[in-house]
């Protein structure tokens, strides 16, 4: 799914004709200055807005390597904005905001107040259009999603400006939220180490400036793994728990990278369970940090 951004950004500017050519040329973007802030509107693909960020960021750090992306913009809007950007009365935009009309539809919940009037958050308000067959078509990052996204931009630019990739958590909601919430929580310690990150960065990777990492269970199928990394990333970081409660993290991919080990070779398939492939690193059949080809 497509999404759009309007980032705040430094270190790249509206008179660079360089810059601006990279950014229109290669990410079909626009670049403007508003006072003294630049602002970056781009489009990025993912399963979701989070995801779509993290792709964005390292190609956009690698086409323009003195880019810094502060935050992203709210794009907050009143009522006038929004009947502008609709083509709808203030009266009618206010009849949405009040619960007058689709009152089974309640409107998003207002991101504050400028002097007497309410502003809302354009994506959420958009998202809300989709449903009455208002909205403009395109998809932005929502609240919980933004602020998540602004919180891990440092992250994410520290680890490109150190020559380490992204690291994208992935912890799967299910009946084992309790143990794969553990797991990151060993996880995130654990990336906080140098020795542990240069071995992270060594692993074939479809992607040098990204890597995604997936919280899993021992219950859970290599195939539902699989489920979980996104087809274009390929290759991924299985970040496991076994008896001992020890951290495994063990490279995993969708398909051979150069320098991987195929399942098949340990005598498993996508059918076994983190499990099974645990013990066949216990048993010494292959290295712990060997990475293996899943299909």
């Amino acid at each position: 799914m497509e999404y759009e951004f309007l980032f705040v950004v430094e270190g790249i500017d509206v008179d660079d004709d360089i810059a601006v050519g990279v950014v229109f040329d290669e990410f079909d973007g626009l670049l403007t200055r508003h006072r003294n802030r630049h602002l970056l509107d781009v489009a990025g693909t993912g399963a979701n807005a989070v995801e779509a960020a993290h792709r964005l960021v390292a190609r956009l750090r690698r086409a323009l390597p003195g880019l810094r992306i502060v935050r992203l913009d709210p794009e907050l809007v009143g009522v006038a904005d929004i009947a502008e950007r609709t083509g709808r009365s203030r009266q009618n935009v206010l009849q949405w905001a009040d619960g007058a009309r689709h009152a089974d539809r309640p409107f998003p919940e207002p991101e504050g107040a400028v002097g007497r009037s309410l502003v809302w958050r354009w994506a959420e308000v958009n998202q809300w259009l989709q449903g009455i067959g208002a909205g403009d078509g395109s998809a932005a990052p929502l609240r919980e999603e933004a602020l998540l996204i602004d919180l891990m931009l440092p992250q994410w630019q520290h680890a490109l400006d150190d020559g380490l990739p992204m690291v994208r958590i992935l912890c799967a909601q299910d009946e084992w939220q309790g143990e794969r919430t553990a797991v990151m929580q060993v996880l995130q310690d654990a990336l906080r180490r140098s020795e542990v990150m240069r071995t992270v960065a060594a692993l074939p990777r479809s992607e040098p400036d990204r890597l995604s990492v997936v919280c899993a269970v021992v219950q859970d199928r290599l195939s539902a793994v699989l489920e979980q990394i996104a087809p274009d990333d390929a290759s991924a970081l299985l970040a496991v728990r076994g008896d001992d409660t020890v951290l495994h993290l063990l490279g995993v991919a969708s398909r051979a990278l150069p320098g991987t080990v195929p399942l098949s070779r340990l005598g498993l398939s996508g059918n076994a369970t983190v499990g099974d492939l645990l013990l066949v690193v216990a048993s010494g059949s292959v290295e712990p940090t060997t990475p293996l080809a899943l299909s």
